[in-house]
């Protein structure tokens, strides 16, 4: 080879080497700009996004506590059961104040929140990431609870506004389903106003977004990582953690919030009136002139409502001017309504439109029951295997046969205890061995001095009839 053709060759080669550097520089350009458009590439950012935002204001909650269980298939009598068990919950207000569902801290003697990494580590090196927690407040009507932990600058969501809620819309279900803090899952919500019965309160939000046991109380956050509902539970077979999931909507959720937190409980509206939904065969029966919409079906007496002059099967039109379609969307009208103001209802009575003007008072939202406010730890008296109350004036209007004015309340039976007295829930104690007993501590003290094999005489009412239970004590 010439010394002229090496040199051309040499020549070649540095001309190939000087191109190869400055493509090279062009090409990894190239491949970043792919990979910044890259559609997948940009959704995964924006999820991570998403969850690093809504994660640190999930807490779970623990709870140990007491609950009702079914004596062997019978519906007329309890057993009262210590329990363990795991929700979630909401951080709304960075000074401390947690909205969850009310089933989840029902019965509950101690509540721990339990916070994420992320929001620990958001506060002093040294914070703990656990707290006991109080109940502010509960609204057992829509299953929602507010408790309150001893904290500051806590993470907190932003509530989505309603009518940026919509089906088809993209969201994430974030709770702590068997412990498994902050577990998220994606999905669509199916539709912003579904009852699961015909005659539920609330309209929840319906979501294919997975919500399984222990995830109730948790979030149900839009691409904005806005709180779009509380997720509560699923329609589903056999307890299985397969189905529909179904939230309260985060408007109701946070009016909720503002009058547990205020009040620490919901003032209702009331007027004296029950509505139940038209269907086509309740408006045949009744010869109505449409087939769907809202019928009173009580009105009672001397109530507001009556004064005014609405009559059952008058078929409700409209509220203060806005058309009602649905029980939630009556029985919602009632959460911001209080004493002193007034209604203006649109009625048809047969073809004939009525406009009435209805005074609200306040009512009462939760109906009491044998358990309610009921201090399990100090209530249960083991030796007689029971769960009682004094009596108060409030248990007492829970019985409207009951002849006595004091007394101790039968509320469970303790589950597993080996005791075997005769007494039934609902059983009123009146005496001990003769001696009238007014209070659980009295029954108590009466009961710890006797001996085993000692006998034991208990005059109770029963469904307003009197009877003696005998046995002796173990």
């Amino acid at each position: 080879m010439s010394l002229t053709t090496r040199n051309r060759i040499a020549r070649l080669g540095q001309i190939a080497l000087f191109t190869l550097s400055c493509l090279a520089p062009l090409a990894a350009q190239e491949s970043a700009d792919s990979s910044a458009h890259n559609p997948l590439e940009e959704l995964n950012r924006s999820l991570q996004q998403v969850v690093a935002k809504v994660s640190p204001a999930i807490v779970q909650i623990q709870v140990v506590g007491y609950s009702l269980h079914g004596d062997e298939g019978r519906s007329d009598n309890h057993l009262l059961a210590k329990t363990e068990s795991e929700g979630s919950g909401v951080i709304l207000d960075a000074d401390g104040y947690i909205v969850t569902n009310a089933h989840v801290v029902e019965g509950a003697r101690r509540i721990r929140v339990i916070l994420d990494d992320k929001a620990r580590s958001s506060q002093r090196s040294d914070a703990v990431s656990a707290f006991d927690a109080s109940v502010v407040g509960v609204f057992e009507e829509t299953d929602l609870a507010l408790l309150k932990v001893i904290a500051k600058d806590l993470p907190t969501l932003q509530v989505a506004l309603a009518n940026s809620i919509h089906a088809g819309q993209l969201v994430f279900a974030i709770g702590s389903p068997e412990g498994l803090q902050n577990s998220v899952s994606m999905g669509i919500i199916s539709a912003v106003a579904r009852q699961d019965r015909a005659d539920a309160p609330i309209a929840y939000i319906q979501t294919d977004a997975a919500i399984h046991a222990g995830s109730s109380g948790g979030a149900l956050v839009d691409v904005r990582g806005n709180l779009v509902g509380i997720t509560a539970f699923i329609l589903t077979e056999n307890d299985g953690d397969q189905g529909p999931g179904f939230a309260i909507p985060a408007e109701l959720v946070y009016t909720i919030y503002q009058e547990l937190k205020t009040l620490g409980h919901v003032r209702v509206g009331d007027i004296g009136i029950k509505v139940q939904g038209i269907t086509p065969i309740l408006a045949a029966g009744l010869h109505l002139s449409r087939e769907s919409g809202l019928i009173v079906s009580d009105v009672l007496p001397g109530s507001t409502a009556e004064k005014a002059g609405i009559h059952v099967e008058d078929i409700v039109l409209s509220l203060d001017g806005n058309v009602l379609r649905s029980l939630p969307q009556f029985a919602t009208s009632f959460y911001t309504r209080h004493a002193g103001d007034q209604l203006r209802f649109e009625l048809l009575r047969g073809q004939q439109v009525v406009s009435v003007i209805v005074d609200v008072i306040d009512g009462n939202s939760d109906v009491a029951g044998p358990l309610d406010g009921f201090d399990a730890k100090n209530g249960v008296i083991a030796r007689l295997g029971i769960a009682c109350d004094s009596l108060t004036p409030r248990l007492r209007l829970t019985s409207s046969d009951m002849r006595s004015n004091s007394g101790i309340l039968v509320a469970a039976k303790v589950a597993h205890s080996d005791a075997r007295t005769g007494l039934a829930v609902g059983d009123l104690i009146r005496s001990l061995n003769a001696t009238n007993v007014g209070t659980v501590e009295e029954l108590r003290e009466k009961i710890d001095i006797l001996k085993s094999g000692e006998p034991v005489v208990l005059q109770v009412e029963r469904h307003g009839r009197l009877k003696f239970l005998s046995f002796e004590i173990d």
